[in-house]
């Protein structure tokens, strides 16, 4: 089992849903979200409480996708991101420097070269938050329930 190796505060924890809402609000994707290697959903956009059950399913499938792919890497260059297409939708994910994850669905008329150079620009903007939280890590990890529950 991962243990939690970081701790955000109440206003970092605003602040990066902010910077996922304009995300968001600004290149037209569905939906946004952020979460960590484990697949412990932090914050999503837009931050509406119809999508939080899609955003907390949307972080455990992250986090098990990065962590095949951190297999899979020993046979293939290292990446940090991943892009799958489908019919009329799409999913992008970046993994950070801090090994936090952003995952990003939008609809195929959104072009994915801006969904890549925004999203880059977005990790580029949350990544000092990010690195804030990694550097205060919890003496005594909590695992709640709903963390494991999927």
């Amino acid at each position: 089992m991962d243990m939690i190796s970081y701790s955000f505060l109440q206003e970092e924890v605003e602040q990066l849903t902010r910077y996922l809402e304009k995300f968001v609000k600004n290149v037209g994707v569905d939906n946004c979200v952020l979460c960590d290697e484990g697949g412990r959903l932090i914050t999503y956009a837009p931050a509406i409480d119809g999508l939080r059950p899609i955003s907390y399913r949307s972080a455990v499938i992250s986090a098990a996708i990065n962590g095949a792919l951190e297999y899979l890497e020993d046979f293939v260059d290292k990446g940090r991101t991943m892009y799958v297409s489908g019919k009329t939708r799409s999913v992008y994910m970046i993994k950070t420097q801090t090994s936090f994850i952003v995952f990003i669905a939008f609809s195929n008329k959104v072009p994915v070269g801006s969904v890549k150079v925004f999203g880059e620009k977005l990790v580029s903007e949350i990544e000092p938050i990010l690195e804030k939280a990694r550097s205060r890590q919890q003496s005594t990890p909590v695992i709640n329930f709903e963390d494991l529950a999927i």
